[in-house]
This record gives structure tokens, sequence and C-alpha cells, in this order.
């Protein structure tokens, strides 16, 4: 049964354009790795299904005046502190929300967005031909809590969320224990114990997730183009070098 359509997922592609890669830690040095070809028509046919998708991996200047005001409203940018880090990394999450707030899962692995990583089916019959081993780490808060009292949310800079305190047994339900404490006989303080202990089974857990970008993200605009290693690109870089394409002189 097809999904309505405020349930159908959005896709995102977060890949640096040729300027964010001219900006990075060693320059064009750093594309190298980065792989994505646009010049074949069948390469094109494919840039035209993704452009849609794509969105900016640094927030620079000109990326945080553009998300700064979305819709006549501020927008806080969510720095990851990477900007200048050159993604070769392969990361695949799944936001529960449309305001990006918690994480359903994340996965960090080797595998590229390519049939040789993840595999294509050569017949009828199922069979899948892979050509590649990968590996890869897949979080997802059951990992920490099976009975759905864990969440996890995005966290920018740092490896736990700001706000800790939401762990807390909060104001009113340790004044309900202190009164059980004072309505109960001699073993009060023993059912004061297993309330408290009972208490901290149902705690909500919070697991932080750290972001290798900014968010919100920032789409593509219409003349921006994502980097591709074949092309040559003679605008210097930062440290003053150009790059001649892969399979240039």
């Amino acid at each position: 049964t097809p999904l309505p359509p405020s349930l159908k997922p959005q896709f995102s592609l977060v890949f640096p354009t040729a300027d964010e890669i001219r900006r990075s830690v060693d320059g064009y040095a750093c594309g190298g790795s980065i792989h994505m070809k646009t010049q074949t028509p069948a390469q094109q046919k494919q840039l035209e299904f993704l452009r849609p998708m794509l969105c900016h991996w640094a927030g620079d200047e000109k990326a945080n005046a553009a998300i700064g005001e979305r819709d006549g409203k501020h927008v806080e940018v969510r720095q990851a502190l990477r900007r200048r880090a050159a993604p070769h990394i392969k990361t695949y999450i799944r936001f529960s929300d449309q305001d990006m707030a918690t994480v359903d899962w994340a996965l960090m692995t080797s595998a590229n967005l390519s049939k040789q990583a993840w595999g294509e089916e050569v017949n009828g019959k199922g069979e899948v031909r892979i050509c590649s081993y990968e590996i890869g780490v897949l979080v997802w808060p059951a990992l920490w809590d099976d009975r759905g009292q864990a969440e996890m949310v995005p966290v920018f800079g740092k490896d736990t969320p700001d706000d800790d305190d939401d762990n807390m047994v909060d104001e009113k339900e340790e004044d309900e224990m202190d009164d059980d404490a004072e309505t109960t006989d001699g073993e009060g303080e023993k059912d004061v114990v297993l309330t408290r202990e009972k208490q901290v089974k149902q705690r909500r857990i919070r697991v932080g997730l750290r972001m290798p970008y900014d968010l919100p993200l920032l789409p593509y605009a219409d003349d921006e183009m994502p980097w591709c290693a074949s092309t040559p690109h003679l605008e210097p870089d930062w440290m003053g070098r150009s790059w001649p394409g892969f399979g240039n002189s």
C-alpha cells in the first residue's frame, strides 16, 4: 500500500562542491578520493536525478547567510565543526522527524553508493552480485534500552547531548517519593528504595549522535555542481594549486 504523501521519506545527499574542496584542509588534494562522475550522458542523467537531493557539506558564510533567514524566519545553524574536513566517510542517517531532532538509526560505513559496494541483481532469481567487502557500524536507540525509553539525538562538536537533565527525576517525582517516606511505617525506607529503583528504570535515556555536517541542510543552488575529481579545476585552491583532473596530464 502506498504511503500517504506526508509519510513518504525525503532523501538528502550531502556532497561537497568544488568550492568546498578548494577550501578544505589540504585543498584539491582532499578531493582525490571523493568521486561523483558527471561527464558522460549516463552520468549526466544520474546527476539530473540526484540534483534535487544534493545538499552542501560545508556551512560557510554563503551557506550561513542562506540558512539564516528561511521563509522570513531566523534559523539557527548547528555547527558540526568539520567544515574544512573534506568527507571521505560514508554516513547514512534516518531522522525521525522533519526537524531532524531525533534519529531512528545511523550507519557509518566504507560502502559507497555504488553497485560494487551494495550489489546489483544479476538475474530474475533474486541473486545479487557484490564486488567489494565493506564494513560499517550501525547504531539505533534500542541498543541502550529495548523498552522504548531511549532516544537518539544529533549533537554538534561534542559527544553528548547538551541537556542531560532530562535523564534525572523531576522535582514533583522527588516530592512524591518523600511523601511515601513520611507516610510509610518502619519499612518505609525499603519501600522508598524500591520506588527509586523503579523510577531509575523508567528514566528516558538520551543518546548523542555526533554529526559530521551542519544542520539544517542547505540545498545546492541551481548553478552549483558537485565536486568531480575527473574534471579539471583551474581556479587555485587556498594553497595556490590547480587540479588537472584524473586522466589528464
